[in-house]
């Protein structure tokens, strides 16, 4: 298998999980972000629909309005919602999106930066 593929859990080859070491807003998830949005309040959390990803701009519907949020490996974004579905919880204190094959697929949690902002650059 190469970097730029995984193996998925329905057992479908998927293109993503750049090799990157940033934790930067955007990048990898780094793992204390991730345990810590466990106790976070329910205020934090947001039931939210992954509508797609063009280039590094992942694109989500809150309700009926649109959000649009970068992230460096949105290829692999898109391949783990075509595998699990579209319906996802972001958690907006920490920027995390975490769709429904999350806890049992570890590489379905997603780091997110507003895409206003400037990506940083990967780091290997």
């Amino acid at each position: 298998m190469s970097d730029r593929e995984l193996e998925s859990p329905s057992g479908r080859r998927t293109p993503g999980l750049t090799r990157c070491g940033s934790h930067a807003p955007g990048h990898a998830p780094h793992p204390a972000r991730v345990q810590l949005c466990r106790d976070d309040a329910a205020e934090h959390w947001e039931v939210v629909i992954v509508m797609g990803a063009v280039d590094d701009v992942v694109t989500l519907a809150l309700g009926a309005d649109l959000q649009r949020w970068r992230n460096h490996d949105a290829a692999h974004l898109a391949a783990q919602v075509r595998d699990c579905g579209p319906a996802a919880f972001l958690n907006t204190r920490l920027g995390l999106l975490f769709l429904r094959a999350w806890p049992r697929d570890q590489s379905a949690v997603f780091s997110l930066q507003p895409a206003e902002h400037p990506a940083a650059p990967c780091r290997s």
